[in-house]
């Protein structure tokens, strides 16, 4: 009876800390001769992360070097990898290839649905079928992170639609003399998990370094030459729109060289009238 109810109330708190669990924060940064690098950090809250390990799950993160990071109040434990690019060509690519981290969440559902077919969590030592069918323990199963009644149980699809888990849409970053843009379409995150929609599940954050100073955004707050972009609601498309100008050092070495030719030209001109 006590495994029993330790394992319910371990099920319900994970189902109580799946808003948000996930968290993605995602960098671009372009410099201005046509290179630039994306770090992606994927953080897990951490009461989600901790429930993990008391319910004997493997590690997520195994291998990786993690820390704890703070978005929105709740903390993360989370680990960043970097890739540097040699053109925009290649970042874009790596942008529309990206995808959500759902594998993580389809994982520990495959793994709750094979313990609970292997294992008989209705059976505890020291107590009978019939003590526990007193207990009327034996209406309920733990499906998908869901209490449901075993006499009318959860009707599934016979036939899962396709899921689109890729964050970019359309992802596009130019160079036209000194004007840098960025654009991007962010996918609708739609789906869902148990009771919850993946939009609800997953934060995300992307932030964009332009070469130079922002010269207009879309979607998000511009400071010096970063763009930090609003994502409230991830259940529906969102446009992303950066652009900046660098300052050339063409039009200031010639306006020396003019100065310079100019105060050289009145020198002469003082000491021939002298």
């Amino acid at each position: 009876m006590k495994r029993y109810c330790a394992l319910l109330m371990a099920a319900l708190t994970l189902v109580s800390v799946l808003t948000g669990c996930v968290h993605e924060d995602l960098t671009v940064t372009l410099n201005d001769d046509g290179t630039g690098a994306v770090a992606v950090t994927i953080g897990l809250r951490k009461d989600f992360y901790d429930q993990i390990s008391e319910l004997g799950g493997d590690d997520p993160f195994e291998g990786k070097e993690t820390t704890e990071i703070e978005y929105e109040g709740k903390t993360y434990v989370a680990f960043t990898e970097t890739k540097e690019y040699g053109s925009f060509e290649e970042i874009e690519k790596a942008l529309a290839d990206m995808k959500y981290e759902t594998e993580m969440i389809d994982e520990m559902e495959a793994e709750k649905e094979t313990d609970d077919s292997d294992d008989d969590i209705f059976s505890d030592e020291g107590a009978s079928d019939t003590d526990l069918a007193d207990e009327g323990l034996d209406d309920y199963i733990f499906r998908d992170i869901i209490i449901t009644d075993e006499t009318e149980p959860e009707k599934k699809e016979s036939a899962t639609p396709t899921r689109d888990d890729h964050i970019f849409k359309s992802v596009s970053i130019k160079k036209n003399g000194s004007k840098y843009t960025f654009d991007a379409v962010m996918n609708a995150l739609t789906g869902t998990r148990g009771d919850y929609d993946m939009s609800d599940i997953f934060s995300v954050s992307i932030a964009v370094v332009m070469p130079g100073k922002i010269s207009a955004c879309e979607g998000g707050t511009a400071e010096e030459n970063k763009v930090t972009f609003n994502l409230n609601d991830m259940s529906k498309e969102l446009t992303l729109h950066a652009e900046s100008k660098t300052t050339s050092i063409v039009p200031i070495i010639i306006g020396a060289v003019v100065v310079v030719a100019v105060v050289g030209a009145f020198i002469i001109l003082r000491r021939k009238k002298k």
